[in-house]
């Protein structure tokens, strides 16, 4: 698994994915009363036994996970702007609308970036809020058909604060951190 698990977070992974503990303790081999009793804490499990209930648990969310498209979970009215923008109508969409990154356009094609954390880190180069955006934009956002599984994106959004959606050449749509922990939020009804 890519993270270190308390005991604890076994019953929360499992509701979250929408198991009984029958179904976990049939699909991990293991007996229900174990799985009930790990979860209480009532018991110190051996390492064989947290092993299988983990691997059964993140077998499951990659399933599930694979079933999961970017377009599923992407925000489609994507929020712009030009490079041509001055910053102050950056910064104006960002707080309107409770965002931190905007793609930067030219002639309707992404061509940069623009993020609160890239106007904090370039604030020496920022004169006036009036400068153009495109003075301080970074790269553009990777850009990935609409059809690429959750795995992809998740793999993606640890490398940058967001991915562009692309059909037939035009974007359709945006998917950050915050999509993802919308659907953790949501657990089993999404998955």
């Amino acid at each position: 698994m890519e993270n270190l698990w308390d005991l604890e977070s076994i019953a929360k992974l499992r509701k979250m994915l929408g198991l009984t503990q029958r179904e976990l303790a049939r699909m991990s081999g293991l007996s229900q009363s174990l799985i009930s009793k790990i979860e209480r804490g009532r018991v110190n499990p051996s390492y064989e036994a947290v092993r299988r209930i983990l691997q059964t648990l993140e077998m499951i969310r990659a399933e599930k996970d694979a079933k999961l498209l970017a377009k599923d979970i992407c925000t489609k009215d994507v929020i712009c702007v030009e490079v041509s923008d001055p910053l102050s109508k950056a910064i104006n969409l960002m707080r309107k609308h409770g965002i931190s990154q905007l793609p930067v356009l030219k002639n309707g094609r992404p061509v940069g970036s623009i993020s609160e954390s890239t106007i904090v880190r370039k604030l020496e180069k920022v004169r006036s809020t009036e400068i153009p955006v495109n003075e301080i934009m970074d790269e553009v956002f990777p850009i990935i058909p609409e059809e690429v599984s959750l795995n992809t994106v998740r793999q993606l959004l640890q490398e940058y604060p967001a991915v562009l959606l692309q059909r037939d050449g035009r974007i359709t749509g945006i998917v950050t951190k915050a999509d993802l922990f919308k659907v953790l939020e949501s657990g089993a009804k999404e998955l």
